[in-house]
């Protein structure tokens, strides 16, 4: 039996992580909300297992807590509250969406480098020019969701 509810573990990342902007180390979550090193790492196993996080292979730290990264990417949205990192352009779009919030999102043309802005106020895109192009259907992303 786990000593951490997975659900509510669950919960506490994507809260924190809506707070500060930041997708929490395995160090994080231990000293912030507590559990041992082994706990929290066999719950985000767990988690990982059932896609609700997709996970870093060697260390088992959170990748991807999407929409959220816990790495930079070349989609940044900034909010009033707080500047979160997406992993793709699908998840930039979403993050102002699921939080509710006016946003401004940059993102990196991945053919020509170019910054693209889309502005997001009272829950509509107010500017912003560019296609999203997918190279796979979104039912496979898992197949490898680090490429997608």
């Amino acid at each position: 039996m786990s000593a951490i509810d997975d659900g509510e573990l669950r919960h506490w990342i994507y809260s924190r992580i809506v707070r500060t902007g930041s997708v929490p180390s395995i160090r994080d979550i231990s000293r912030e909300r507590g559990g041992t090193a082994v706990e929290i790492s066999d719950s985000l196993r767990r988690l990982g297992d059932i896609h609700a996080f997709a996970l870093v292979p060697e260390s088992g730290e959170i990748w991807m807590a999407h929409p959220f990264s816990a790495v930079p990417t070349p989609y940044r949205v900034n909010t009033p509250h707080a500047g979160y990192w997406a992993n793709c352009a699908w998840d930039a779009v979403a993050i102002p969406s699921l939080l509710g919030v006016d946003a401004s999102v940059e993102a990196r043309c991945p053919d020509c480098t170019e910054v693209l802005t889309l502005e997001f106020r009272g829950g509509e895109m107010k500017e912003g020019h560019g296609v999203v192009h997918f190279a796979i259907p979104p039912k496979q992303f898992w197949q490898n969701v680090g490429f997608t």
